[in-house]
């Protein structure tokens, strides 16, 4: 790690391309690929049931969780009791690769769904970009995805990430902003919103983005590292100290540990 930075698509880039989905209202409309974070997650149905009325069907890949596959097309993770309602599951349900999800829509919620299918195809593909390291490639997809949904929040996520690997942090920052507030609850998010805080040299703020996620996430240890490191260089040395030796009880032993020794001996004299 350079300072705070971590390549977006080794670290914190969040999404893969994932399975096929095919929407229907009594009969398909034809396939579309989809996406999701890849989470390994009893198996649902082969086959997905008879569809009635509104539907999107959806093929599992490896690593695939119901509250990613909610957010996706619901934008909403809780929606995945809903999900596992549908399809007979019970918890705990780990979803098992190339099985098939039936997810209902009601009427006023169908025509945001088929956008955000629609969205999948640029977004994956901006996600391969991300992988191969184009960021070009990758901002532009995600930016055609977020045209057709705007709503897709991994998509303005990664987008984010690109901003800010491009150099672009002020704009990168008021959206991860804007995410952080909708979903308070996301580490990646807050730890991207800490990590771009501090490369404004927004160093209060930025500690303030890591205590949030640690609050919900204490055993978050890149969250405790840019704690520290952002209290530091706040000039708070008393809290960093502290927050320093909260970091090295999470990593007594990695190479991070060392620089947390070292941060603390600077801060200590010791």
């Amino acid at each position: 790690m350079r300072g705070m930075r971590e390549r977006a698509s080794r670290s914190w880039r969040r999404g893969r391309a994932a399975g096929a989905v095919a929407m229907v209202a009594a009969a398909a409309l034809g396939g579309l690929t989809g996406c999701s974070k890849q989470v390994p997650g009893p198996g649902p149905r082969t086959e997905p049931p008879p569809a009635t009325g509104q539907v999107i069907t959806h093929t599992v890949r490896e690593g695939e969780d119901l509250r990613r596959i909610a957010d996706l097309y619901y934008g909403d993770p809780d929606r995945a009791t809903g999900i596992a309602a549908d399809n007979g599951l019970q918890p705990p349900v780990n979803l098992v690769a190339g099985s098939v999800l039936q997810l209902t829509f009601a009427a006023d919620e169908y025509a945001r769904a088929r956008r955000r299918a629609a969205a999948l195809g640029p977004y994956n593909r901006g996600v391969a970009a991300l992988d191969g390291g184009d960021l070009a490639e990758a901002e532009r997809q995600f930016r055609l995805a977020l045209r057709t949904a705007p709503g897709l929040a991994d998509a303005r996520y990664n987008l984010a990430l690109v901003l800010l690997d491009r150099g672009q942090t002020d704009i990168a920052a008021d959206s991860l902003a804007v995410l952080a507030a909708a979903r308070p609850g996301d580490p990646d998010i807050g730890f991207a919103l800490g990590n771009a805080r501090f490369h404004q040299t927004r160093y209060r703020e930025a500690a303030a983005a890591f205590a949030g996620v640690l609050e919900r996430h204490p055993d978050h240890r890149r969250a405790a590292f840019g704690h520290a490191r952002a209290l530091q260089e706040a000039g708070e040395g008393a809290a960093a100290a502290a927050a320093w030796q909260a970091y090295l009880r999470l990593d007594p032993d990695s190479s991070w540990a060392v620089q947390a020794r070292r941060h603390l001996r600077e801060l200590t004299g010791g």
